[in-house]
């Protein structure tokens, strides 16, 4: 998947190399891209296997129905996050065409399964910049992203405040500890990224990290508008995340309209504090532990704790299904940007950019542009 979404910048190697040279880089970036993939599907597989046993029993006795919903509801929810990443970097200057948001986010977070929690953002820069971004705005780009996302669960987790309250201070609860921690967490963070999330103390945060990272600073604010259309597509992820896990708890029980509230809520808090796991005394993760106290009272007849934990592992399970059906349809959609290419000259990745206070002229600015991602005309 990864190399079908990398190949455009193979059919044509730049002109001005030949010989050996070329076909060494070539040899090297294949073997590279073959490493990365099987990673990839170690992580995968050893992700499937390692939770198949907690969770078979609740899987068998899923509605089949409802699982196939709840994986359509995955995939419409990473859609909508990449829509998310497009907005993101649209106001950091660089417009990036549907297919390659798609490519660039649902290929690059196959990244998580490989041992560590930056690959997934550095694969994302490289396919950022094979779409023709530089690697400084494609990492930009996802860290707004990500921090406005934030903002938008922590919004939507208010939805289920009063359940995972109540968790906290029932009486012989195994889950009460890490709820507890996740609800510190939110109560941290929350401020923080709405302050964060104006746009001029956002664009001075911006300024900031391309000065560190010695890059061109942006030319204009970011946009208000930019800034909702970010935590507006993040919101509609989350909320589609949190109808698969009510389409779950649906088919072991009827949490009604209340439940679905919950599952919003629960699920986007469950995702944003599931990065501090670690924080978690012995015992089930937060995000597992917060997800199992929304659901255990809709499944008091079903099973209770024990049913709400399988189905939280199962919704795991769905994520990683989706997340290989997403980047293989992502994947397959540059197949068609290939066949155009064949025969003709192949746009060569962005460079990077100048380190800041290097002004590129007009005639460079216009070299650098791709059919894919252009700088936006402000």
């Amino acid at each position: 998947m990864a190399e079908t979404a990398t190949q455009v910048d193979d059919l044509n190697p730049p002109a001005g190399q030949a010989g050996a040279t070329p076909k060494s880089a070539g040899r090297l970036s294949l073997a590279v891209r073959v490493v990365v993939i099987a990673m990839i599907a170690a992580g995968m597989i050893w992700s499937v296997v390692h939770q198949w046993p907690d969770v078979r029993e609740t899987w068998l006795h899923l509605a089949w129905p409802s699982v196939v919903l709840a994986v359509l509801a995955v995939l419409a929810g990473m859609f909508a996050n990449s829509m998310a990443w497009r907005a993101a970097a649209d106001d950091l200057e660089h417009r990036v065409s549907v297919p390659a948001a798609l490519r660039i986010c649902m290929v690059g977070q196959l990244g998580k399964y490989i041992p560590g929690s930056v690959w997934a953002y550095v694969l994302q820069m490289e396919l950022g910049r094979r779409a023709g971004l530089p690697r400084a705005r494609a990492f930009l780009a996802t860290l707004v992203a990500l921090g406005l996302g934030v903002v938008a669960a922590l919004g939507l987790g208010l939805l289920s405040l009063p359940a995972l309250l109540d968790a906290t201070t029932a009486n012989g609860s195994e889950y009460a500890e890490p709820v507890r921690v996740a609800l510190w967490i939110v109560a941290i963070l929350f401020p923080i990224a709405l302050i964060c999330a104006i746009p001029a103390v956002l664009t001075r945060l911006i300024q900031l990290t391309l000065k560190v990272l010695r890059r061109e600073p942006l030319h204009h604010r970011l946009t208000l508008p930019g800034v909702l259309r970010v935590i507006g597509w993040s919101a509609l992820g989350y909320t589609l995340f949190g109808v698969h896990l009510w389409l779950l708890a649906n088919a072991q029980a009827a949490p009604g309209v209340g439940g679905l509230l919950r599952s919003i809520g629960s699920f986007a808090i469950a995702i944003t504090v599931g990065m501090f796991a670690f924080l978690s005394p012995s015992g089930l993760g937060v995000r597992e532990a917060v997800l199992v106290a929304t659901l255990a009272p809709f499944l008091a007849d079903a099973g209770g704790v024990g049913a709400a934990t399988g189905i939280a592992l199962a919704s795991r399970l769905i994520f990683t299904v989706a997340d290989l059906v997403g980047a293989g349809i992502a994947a397959l959609s540059g197949m068609r940007q290939v066949r155009q290419l064949t025969g003709e000259p192949a746009a060569e990745p962005a460079p990077e950019e100048p380190a800041t206070g290097v002004a590129r002229p007009p005639a460079q600015r216009a070299a650098e542009d791709q059919p894919e991602s252009a700088p936006l005309a402000r």
